[in-house]
């Protein structure tokens, strides 16, 4: 009898670990026994917003006459809405006003946000040209940011070094979702044109990929909820489904030896 209820409950213990194993599985409606094609999310360049910063390198063969255009390239540190970063770094940037524009020496100011990077670089290099012999321009945005909350390995700020990151980039920047997170329902948090966005990703879906917010936006947000169950136990749900059966096991071993008696 004792080792009937010993592998009854150890079957119980077991099937309930494997449910478990199921909430953890990202993408399940991906065909795992074939190779299956998909067509990719075509990137879509992220566009200059005000309140960007944006690093400007300009040369010529006049060395002299366009260093007066050129402010350094920024560190990764905090950047303020001024244009320069805080007391961790020195460098600089032009920043992006309300208006949308930047204020160049000499020129004045230049239209930039509503332009891709490459947009603004392609209109910066034609204007110069009417002041410059031969110049060539570099552009990047400085202060791109996304920020990672909730239910991860390491919560925080992700400062990106190109305006490429995806929505599993930054998951996995950030530690990846604890086993105790909810993977069906993250939020993407983004403000653009004025307007606040609360958009829904689940990544139990393989349709992440397709997702128009697969790739990410400058100073976006992803909301990772806890689940249900968030606690140190939860966490180690293997030590605790087995604490439970021994516990179990010990009981009923007491029990049969008190009856036997």
């Amino acid at each position: 009898m004792i080792k009937n209820l010993f592998f009854g409950v150890l079957f119980v213990f077991f099937i309930s670990s494997c449910a478990s194993n199921k909430d953890l599985v990202y993408f399940k409606d991906v065909n795992r026994s074939v190779v299956s094609v998909e067509s990719a999310t075509v990137f879509t360049p992220v566009t200059i917003q005000p309140l960007d910063v944006l690093s400007i390198n300009i040369s010529s063969a006049n060395a002299d006459a366009s260093a007066v255009y050129n402010r350094g390239v920024v560190s990764n540190n905090p950047t303020t809405a001024s244009g320069t970063t805080d007391q961790v770094g020195t460098a600089f940037g032009y920043a992006v006003d309300q208006s949308g524009n930047i204020q160049l020496p000499i020129i004045g100011n230049v239209k930039a946000a509503g332009l891709t990077v490459t947009e603004f670089k392609q209109a910066l290099t034609s204007l110069m040209a009417k002041y410059l012999k031969e110049p060539y321009v570099t552009v990047s945005i400085i202060n791109f940011k996304v920020t990672v909350l909730g239910d991860v390995g390491r919560p925080g700020i992700l400062r990106i070094q190109n305006e490429r990151i995806s929505f599993t980039d930054a998951i996995s920047l950030a530690g990846d979702l604890t086993p105790t997170a909810v993977r069906n329902n993250i939020l993407i948090i983004r403000e653009l044109n004025g307007k606040r966005q609360f958009i829904p990703i689940d990544l139990t879906s393989k349709d992440v990929f397709n997702s128009p917010y697969f790739y990410l936006k400058n100073n976006d947000i992803i909301y990772v909820t806890p689940g249900k169950y968030k606690s140190n136990l939860a966490v180690d749900n293997f030590s605790r489904n087995f604490g439970i059966v021994s516990s179990i096991v010990s009981i009923a071993i007491t029990i049969y030896f008190l009856i036997r008696k």
